[in-house]
């Protein structure tokens, strides 16, 4: 019993450390009430009686109609709490007319972006140079145009394109387009390229005699046409004919090439003029009248009057015929050697033939020498005293060794 001075008696003394040890085992464990109990049953003091204290009570949290609330996880509370302090289980609204609304906290969208193809968007510039030069017949704005275009991985699809375009249009496009297809040769378009332009358009014949009925003979035409005007050797149609079934029409293409046109009398003649009629003049005219110019020329040797002539055939995109011709004539006729180099710098000193037909011309003889050799034995032997005399008199760009090497 408690004395009057307020002590604890020995057994009140005892009860008190046990619950203060019970409780600390409460507080201290994870565990649920409940499985705590099992786990760390309470002691009781020795007299075996229970203790009437109400401990770990107030570990609990009880609401007003008595019922048990446990702590939520993550500490969002129970019923009747006010949650955790970031809780966003609700949906977000944002009022654009709050005066505190910032564009910035709006959702994020994905917003798909189309991805051009490069070939698709060079088809259809090209299609509207073609177009263009069919209207005008300005050889040196398509080429222009061309040039500053670029993507010229891509040129063999402009020799399909502009092709194709003629083949279904009248004589006079597909005279234009024989001429231009000769005007960007080795100049804008490479060699290579237009031949692998060609392997195309006969890969597409099948395609192409869908809806062109008589596209068999006007693709033997091009085909014949290239041929006379050199820019496609003639081993080309013996090489591509290897490549494509026999049941093809781009088989057929060069069997009718071959045998309608290529092996006929005058041949050269017949193809130039199957479309020229609706052209002022053929390319065979214009190369028989370089002809003609620069043997007058040697005779004279009237420079100034030579460059008029150059002038006035009014076919710049085709002076590098000139250059080709003028150099092979100095190879024919040695004494003419001066004479015709003479004529060349001149023109080029004018500004009458460009830098780049200038080179287009020395190349397109460097390869034809194999065929000139037959001619002329000393063709090859010719043509390398040549050139370091142009570049050296500076007149042929330095630029054609290293292509030409």
């Amino acid at each position: 019993m408690a004395s009057s001075e307020g002590f604890l008696t020995e057994e009140q003394r005892e009860m008190l450390k046990l619950a203060t040890q019970n409780a600390e085992i409460l507080s201290s464990s994870p565990k649920s009430p409940s499985s705590l109990l099992s786990d760390h049953p309470l002691k009781v003091p020795a007299s075996g009686k229970a203790p009437n204290t109400g401990i770990a009570v107030r570990h609990v949290r009880r609401t007003h109609s008595g019922k048990l609330g446990r702590a939520k996880k993550d500490g969002a509370g129970g019923k009747g709490t006010w949650g955790k302090l970031l809780d966003t289980d609700g949906e977000s609204h944002i009022d654009r007319n709050d005066p505190n609304y910032d564009s910035g906290e709006e959702p994020y969208q994905l917003v798909g972006a189309t991805i051009s193809d490069p070939l698709d968007d060079y088809k259809k510039a090209v299609a509207s140079i073609i177009e263009e030069y069919f209207s005008t017949g300005d050889v040196d704005v398509a080429a222009s145009d061309l040039r500053e275009l670029g993507s010229s991985e891509y040129h063999p699809y402009f020799i399909k394109r502009l092709v194709s375009m003629a083949m279904d249009r009248h004589d006079k496009e597909k005279e234009m387009a024989s001429v231009l297809l000769s005007a960007l040769y080795a100049d804008v378009i490479s060699p290579a390229q237009i031949r692998d332009g060609f392997v195309i358009l006969l890969e597409s014949a099948d395609d192409l005699a869908v809806d062109i009925l008589d596209a068999v003979d006007i693709l033997a035409l091009f085909l014949a046409r290239a041929v006379v005007d050199d820019i496609l050797p003639p081993a080309f149609l013996t090489r591509a004919e290897k490549t494509l079934p026999k049941s093809s029409n781009g088989f057929q293409v060069i069997q009718t090439a071959e045998k309608s046109y290529l092996s006929a009398p005058h041949h050269a003649e017949l193809v130039e003029r199957r479309w020229g009629g609706s052209t002022h003049i053929t390319v065979e005219e214009v190369k028989k009248k370089i002809t003609d110019l620069l043997r007058e020329y040697v005779e004279s040797g009237d420079t100034f009057e030579a460059c008029r002539c150059i002038r006035q055939l009014g076919v710049s995109f085709f002076h590098h015929e000139v250059v080709k011709r003028a150099l092979v004539l100095a190879m024919e006729i040695r004494t003419a050697e001066p004479l015709i180099l003479k004529l060349l710098k001149e023109a080029a000193e004018e500004g009458l033939i460009s830098s780049s037909q200038m080179v287009k011309g020395f190349s397109r003889l460097e390869e034809s020498l194999n065929d000139l050799a037959l001619d002329i034995p000393s063709a090859k032997a010719l043509f390398q005293l040549l050139v370091p005399i142009a570049i050296s008199e500076g007149w042929l760009d330095a630029s054609f060794v290293k292509s030409s090497g």
